[in-house]
């Protein structure tokens, strides 16, 4: 109990004006009207974040990475920046549903989208560009530390797909990472990503 309660249960015995009392019941009315709507904030609280909780990573199609992509490297082009890509192959990936069924491959993907974007930054952009791909863009971001970046999440991938629902798929992540240069394009650098692959210990 508040000690506001204390002061109100004082209060309802207290010898008290018509007036004081009115008052008095007013201020009841009003801390009953606040203590619903402050009820009615924390379950709405408590239900966006179940929401932000359970809601898919923002993983992009193809098309919209490729466009985001586009984006930044012009903003590069104009102000100077420097970004890089990585590129992500997980062998196996395509027969995960066959093999397990659809529910362990769709955890699967869940499990990659959220392993991509949680390890990345906000400026950074995560897409799926097929079945068993998908690509970052790392704003701002040189060769050396693409390379570290690539084996890090690449690591962590392997780990986090090592068991999904009870079953152990033999998915293997395999990475490559590119440092665009002037006037070059998102197919040029996850061309040369793919090309520059190495795979990520077991």
């Amino acid at each position: 109990m508040t000690q506001f309660d204390f002061a109100t249960d004082w209060l309802a015995d207290a010898p008290l004006t018509p007036d004081q009392r009115r008052a008095w019941n007013a201020l009841r009315g009003e801390l009953a009207s606040a203590r619903a709507k402050n009820q009615e904030l924390q379950e709405r609280l408590h239900m966006l974040e179940q929401s932000a909780a359970d809601s898919e990573p923002t993983v992009l199609t193809r098309p919209e990475f490729n466009r985001e992509v586009a984006r930044m490297l012009a903003f590069d082009e104009r102000y100077g920046g420097m970004s890089s890509v990585l590129y992500f192959n997980f062998d196996n990936l395509d027969a995960v549903g066959a093999n397990y069924g659809r529910a362990v491959a769709n955890a699967a993907l869940r499990e990659i989208g959220v392993l991509l974007v949680h390890h990345v930054r906000g400026s950074d952009i995560v897409g799926r560009l097929a079945p068993d791909e998908f690509g970052v863009l790392l704003m701002r971001c040189d060769n050396e530390f693409a390379w570290r970046k690539g084996e890090q999440l690449a690591n962590a991938l392997q780990r986090g797909l090592a068991e999904i629902h009870g079953c152990k798929p033999d998915i293997h992540v395999s990475y490559g990472a590119y440092t665009f240069r002037d006037n070059q394009d998102i197919a040029t650098g996850l061309k040369e990503a793919a090309a520059s692959m190495t795979r990520a210990p077991r």
